[in-house]
């Protein structure tokens, strides 16, 4: 049976919530049936989107609220929704503590850092260190920015090469690293392009978006099929309580 990957919701656009179809996409060609999760109030829900799904994917979207890593605003950059940022935080926390495959991209990334106790820069900017400019300038998402650095004997270093190019869509990024997670990649500039979570079974974020590289990258298209393997391996009987 195919496991069902819960896509949570990225967010509001004109009282309307939605997902980018590469998500949809991505899981259905890596043999996962999609199923989009809504941001919503109560917390009942986490519960049974736990019992309804074998892995979760969290999504690029907007900033985090820094209010919700300890800080005030520093930037005029972005836009924020603390409705889907404290749904989204909570809801990662809980699927961590059922120990269900995750998979968190860009914004998802720094969400899985924020939930487990981390904070990130809200923009690269405050940084003290010269950085690359990671909001590229390709016409195509699906065209590469930058290279990364795979760190050898981490669970990606088993997915990845041990250099990547990947795309790159993002203005804030981790700074400090949330409880039990490591570093699995990083830019040339030091900045911190991917991070997994120890004695996990899967629980993976990456800083780029391998979703609008599965058709020109097999390490992305790769990254995918194992997450989702391992989703399958996951998949729980669902019974209404």
């Amino acid at each position: 049976m195919k496991p069902i990957i819960g896509i949570v919701s990225c967010g509001y656009m004109e009282r309307r919530q939605f997902v980018p179809q590469t998500y949809i996409q991505a899981v259905e060609k890596s043999g996962g049936i999609p199923l989009i999760l809504p941001c919503t109030h109560d917390e009942d829900s986490y519960g049974l989107y736990g019992k309804l799904c074998g892995g979760f994917l969290f999504c690029g979207g907007d900033d985090i609220t820094p209010l919700l890593f300890g800080e005030e605003l520093k930037t005029d950059r972005g836009t924020t929704d603390l409705h889907t940022d404290r749904f989204h935080i909570r809801l990662m926390q809980h699927l961590l503590t059922l120990r269900l495959p995750v998979l968190a991209i860009c914004r998802g990334m720094q969400v899985l850092n924020i939930a487990l106790g981390g904070t990130i820069f809200q923009d690269i900017s405050l940084r003290r260190s010269t950085s690359l400019n990671h909001m590229q300038l390709s016409s195509e998402r699906s065209d590469p920015c930058h290279r990364i650095t795979v760190i050898q004997d981490s669970m990606l270093s088993d997915i990845f090469s041990k250099t990547e190019y990947v795309n790159s869509f993002h203005h804030q990024c981790i700074h400090q690293l949330g409880e039990h997670l490591k570093i699995s990649a990083a830019a040339s500039d030091g900045i911190i392009e991917a991070i997994e979570l120890e004695d996990h079974p899967f629980a993976a974020g990456v800083q780029w978006h391998p979703e609008c590289m599965m058709d020109t990258s097999p390490s992305m298209a790769n990254l995918f099929r194992i997450f989702i393997k391992n989703s399958k391996y996951s998949q729980r009987s669902f019974t209404w309580d």
